[in-house]
């Protein structure tokens, strides 16, 4: 299937706290995320973290993608000194499966190698059990390698680094 993406803007934000809500229950998501983490969970906090002057902030960027018209997934990402970072992507419960995920993360490493980067960074979660997040299968399939490093956080879950060589 061919996913339209584009340039997420603005008017897209509620779409994207609605894809980020609809991605996962509360209850997958329980001992895998921060408490208070609320940052795509709510219009008024995504507003205050992407805008500035009225407009999405120039460090990270954020690309949508459509099915019929209706934003159903995101990806975020930013340049850093010498690599790209995935800081967050999401695709709605229903159009999951369906390489939409697959498709945001290719746009992001074409966009990487044609600006001449190399590496591509993200990162994912594991649980108290030592259980990884549900993306950390995702990424793995397509390539990221995880080279055993568990990063301890405030909360009950570690954090999960992954890196892609690109070329």
């Amino acid at each position: 299937m061919r996913v339209p993406l584009r340039k997420a803007t603005a008017a897209d934000i509620p779409a994207i706290v609605q894809a980020s809500l609809t991605s996962a229950s509360k209850e997958e998501m329980e001992g895998f995320t921060a408490p208070e983490w609320v940052t795509y969970t709510s219009v008024d906090e995504l507003r205050k973290v992407w805008m500035k002057d009225n407009r999405l902030q120039d460090e990270s960027e954020v690309i949508v993608a459509e099915v019929r018209g209706r934003v159903v997934g995101f990806i975020g990402f930013k340049r850093e000194h010498d690599y790209f970072y995935v800081d967050n992507i999401d695709v709605t419960k229903g159009e999951q499966r369906k390489g939409i995920g697959k498709a945001l993360v290719a746009h992001v490493e074409q966009v990487a190698l044609t600006e001449g980067f190399e590496i591509i960074k993200t990162d994912t979660t594991e649980n108290v059990k030592g259980v990884p997040w549900s993306s950390y299968g995702f990424w793995t399939h397509i390539g990221y390698e995880d080279r055993g490093e568990r990063l301890p956080t405030k909360w009950s879950f570690k954090t999960i680094p992954l890196v892609k060589r690109l070329r």
